[in-house]
């Protein structure tokens, strides 16, 4: 079942029936050290090529095992091609796997433009822009009203002490009476209003402490929440009585403290909860807290955590001293990169958009590209990036770059060839 899938994958396939090409080839995927797939007996193995002789290959590929079946699908990918071949096995030893060498080829050529391999570029990233917003008019909004703060948050480089200054002046002009609590290195359970902040990523909103209906009912948001989730969990875990009588407890507790509000508003660093700010009113200033402060305050909050993840980011993968990112392939549509951290891996699924710095010769290339694809291998993490936007003549000396690259790596296959 599995050969027959792949096989109709290439049935509109151009075919090379070129022997002499043929081998050059495999030449050059020996040499450039790709990886090729074997599926064989219903499995799929992963090896490469060990060596070419006039009339048979060499695989080698660990952990093969031989069954009765002489014959063994070979896939894989070479110079803007993918090739499918089905050989006759001559022999298995310690030595490797023995093939004739296949009288033709199918291939699909699926780009539209030349990639190729590489082993020695190196590249730095900054994340672009922000996606705390889940619509865009709240995007509008906050681009309105804060300017000066988005601004910020856009530089490679942003400013922590001035994003939080301006995030406290903004939670000063809401309410004096405001905590910022930190969650990491606690050992402690959480409480209600932590849980929930955690489980949803969202703002949590008490609006009146003195109606159940603001802790029971949810509240139409897109980054503000009550505690419904939480009751609806209590209910079917005690029944809608006891459930009510629970939530009860929780508002009576509120109620001594003589609050009238309560906001939590969750600090991520990707996406992570690592705090929050905690806002409470009390019956003495009598001031309640709509959902549209509680929002507001929320895209500004929102944009700190995006600031932090950022700057984070920079540090490691950004600034000129540190440790850059290994591109495995480019062409002029976009990169494939690898990382080794996880963390990021996960948050760039969601944050898609990257300002790239390609180093070539004595000239750094500013691409910007969204990430497309995503797949672990074998403890690190690879990334499909497509481009969309660069200067002119950035794209030309990418452009000489891969062509050159190319003729080079012609003059390689006709070297192993001979």
């Amino acid at each position: 079942m599995l050969v027959d899938l792949t096989v109709k994958e290439f049935e509109d396939a151009h075919s090379e029936d070129s022997v002499y090409q043929i081998r050059n080839i495999f030449y050059y995927v020996k040499a450039k050290k790709l990886q090729i797939r074997l599926i064989y007996s219903g499995l799929v193995y992963h090896g490469s090529v060990k060596s070419i002789g006039r009339d048979h290959i060499t695989f080698d590929i660990p952990e093969f095992k031989e069954s009765q079946e002489r014959k063994v699908l070979v896939i894989f990918e070479s110079l803007n091609r993918y090739y499918l071949t089905r050989v006759f096995i001559r022999r298995i030893n310690e030595k490797g796997l023995f093939t004739d060498v296949p009288a033709n080829m199918s291939y699909l050529a699926r780009r539209v433009y030349r990639r190729i391999s590489l082993d020695d570029l190196f590249i730095r990233f900054i994340v672009l822009h922000p996606t705390v917003f889940a619509a865009k008019e709240p995007e509008k909004n906050t681009e309105g009203r804060y300017p000066n703060l988005l601004a910020e948050t856009l530089l490679d480089n942003p400013s922590l002490k001035s994003i939080h200054r301006m995030l406290m002046h903004e939670l000063d002009k809401m309410n004096h009476d405001y905590e910022i609590e930190m969650l990491y290195n606690q050992d402690r359970e959480y409480n209600i209003l932590e849980q929930t902040l955690e489980s949803t990523g969202k703002s949590v909103l008490i609006s009146d402490v003195a109606q159940m209906n603001s802790y029971t009912e949810p509240i139409e948001s897109e980054s503000v929440v009550s505690l419904y989730d939480y009751f609806q969990e209590k209910t079917k875990e005690l029944g809608c009585y006891d459930a009510l009588l629970h939530m009860e407890e929780i508002k009576k507790i509120d109620t001594r403290s003589f609050l009238v509000s309560i906001l939590l508003i969750p600090i991520h660093l990707f996406d992570k909860l690592i705090g929050y700010i905690k806002i409470e009113t009390n019956q003495f200033d009598k001031n309640f807290i709509t959902l549209s402060q509680a929002e507001e305050i929320s895209s500004v909050a929102g944009l700190f955590s995006y600031a932090i993840t950022k700057i984070r980011i920079r540090n490691s993968h950004f600034d000129p001293s540190v440790r850059r990112i290994r591109v495995l392939n480019v062409s002029l549509s976009g990169l494939l990169m690898e990382i080794t951290d996880e963390v990021l891996f996960n948050y760039l699924q969601k944050h898609r958009r990257a300002k790239i710095l390609i180093p070539l010769e004595n000239h750094e290339l500013e691409i910007y590209g969204e990430i497309v694809r995503y797949f672990a291998r074998d403890g690190a993490y690879y990334m499909g990036v497509l481009f969309f936007k660069s200067q002119p003549d950035d794209m030309k000396k990418l452009e000489e770059y891969i062509y050159n690259s190319t003729i080079k790596e012609k003059e390689l296959l006709v070297e192993s060839a001979y």
